[in-house]
């Protein structure tokens, strides 16, 4: 019996994304999301020349242009996101039952916020 299914897949406006289904009651998905993996598939999209670095942007040719695609990343585009993937992917859910008005709602279960700080000496903590 399988409890739990793992993907890991490309998405063409997201970027590489993370979905953990649970297959029993009462059958929640979680769907990694990076902020920032989005913003370069949008500015790759839209031809904007910039410089990756491992979780961030160096450099943009546009510098506003990594600010306005985050901006652009509210809770209808995560929703569309959301509503995409389970057409393609296994899942509980029949057509009669979404017919019946059952479906996934969207909530955020965890959010992770940080300061990228660079600091132009090696600086330590001692508690």
């Amino acid at each position: 019996m399988v409890n739990n299914y793992d993907c890991h897949f490309v998405d063409a406006d997201f970027g590489l994304r993370y979905l953990k289904s649970c297959s029993y009651f009462p059958f929640t998905a979680r769907l990694s999301l990076n902020r920032c993996e989005c913003a370069k598939r949008q500015l790759l999209q839209r031809g904007i020349e910039f410089e990756a670095v491992d979780n961030g942007i160096r450099s943009c040719a546009d510098p506003a242009a990594p600010q306005e695609t985050c901006l652009e990343l509210g809770a209808a585009r995560i929703d569309s996101l959301l509503r995409k993937w389970p057409a393609r992917l296994p899942h509980p859910f029949e057509a009669a039952d979404g017919q019946a008005g059952y479906r996934y709602s969207v909530s955020i279960l965890l959010a992770e916020m940080s300061l990228t700080q660079v600091f132009d000496r090696p600086l330590q903590l001692v508690c």
